[in-house]
């Protein structure tokens, strides 16, 4: 079977990707249910020109950092420059957690996906959480 595109075409063709504005999803956000019991906190930074998501779950008497883990971002629409949502995966060895993200109306709506690959017997579960952006320095407080 052929390809529809000559090869002299496709070697003259330029990859583009566009780079998006990254402000609407960069920083502190906390979950607006102060008693949740699943993710608590994202923290969204960019280091060079990787983005990064550092979750905090819910725990006592702190929340338990899941750590740092590289997240792609996304735009509404082809056409846009903004970027409006993300993803990331998380292995913590007893879980591992995909989860996807939009915001709406400057709220930062968090989508998770657990599994359960430790043998535990417990179900893979869906979760839906919504976060805003904290105006407080980065370094969490259990009592903010």
């Amino acid at each position: 079977m052929s390809n529809p595109v000559s090869d002299e075409a496709a070697d003259t063709t330029i990859a583009f990707e566009r780079t998006l504005d990254l402000s609407a999803v960069l920083g502190d956000w906390r979950n607006t249910n102060h008693a949740a019991t699943g993710i608590v906190r994202l923290v969204l930074t960019l280091t060079g020109d990787q983005i990064f998501v550092r979750v905090f779950g819910a725990g006592h008497p702190d929340p338990f950092d899941w750590g740092e883990a590289p997240a792609e971002v996304f735009a509404e629409l082809p056409e846009s420059m903004q970027a409006t949502s993300f993803t990331s995966h998380y292995d913590l060895g007893f879980m591992s957690v995909w989860l996807q993200t939009y915001l709406a109306k400057g709220v930062l709506v968090v989508v998770s996906f657990t599994r359960f690959p430790d043998g535990s017997g417990r179900a893979n579960y869906f979760g839906k959480e919504f976060f805003f952006r904290s105006q407080k320095p980065l370094p969490f407080n259990k009592d903010e």
